[in-house]
């Protein structure tokens, strides 16, 4: 599973067009990133964030916690609980994760075998993921 990305920044403007813009038909692709102006090659990193949250099915199809993630008056908690489920490695080991430093939440990476840098980006990752559940 990928827990990472290059660029978070851009992975904050990626999730809020999921939670944002009208839900595509079909499956998720480059061509529906390109759509949405996500045009980079690094971009396509996205469509494994979106199974990483469980925003799609096996297809990549949007499911139900897409459309869930969509409602705003439930959009932080259905983030929650994704994160909860898919980091549960991290909540287990720091059930504060959000009042952890960097270093701490990258060490649980690196005790997953990522390296120094990877872990970094996870870090990243996962700490632009928390804002969206209301944590950061």
């Amino acid at each position: 599973m990928r827990y990472s990305v290059d660029n978070a920044g851009r992975l904050r403007k990626f999730i809020e067009v999921v939670r944002d813009k009208p839900i595509p038909a079909g499956a998720v692709s480059v061509d529906w990133l390109k759509a949405n102006n996500f045009k980079d090659r690094r971009d396509a990193q996205f469509l494994d964030i979106l199974e990483l949250l469980d925003f799609v099915d096996a297809g990549r199809k949007p499911n139900q916690n897409w459309v869930a993630f969509q409602d705003k008056s439930k959009s932080t908690s259905v983030m929650a609980k994704v994160l909860r489920e898919r980091y549960s490695f991290m909540f287990e080991r720091y059930p504060d994760m959000s009042n952890q430093s960097d270093a701490n939440l990258q060490q649980a990476f690196v005790d997953r075998k990522f390296d120094e840098g990877q872990a970094g980006r996870a870090v990243r990752t996962f700490k632009t993921l928390l804002q969206f559940a209301g944590w950061m």
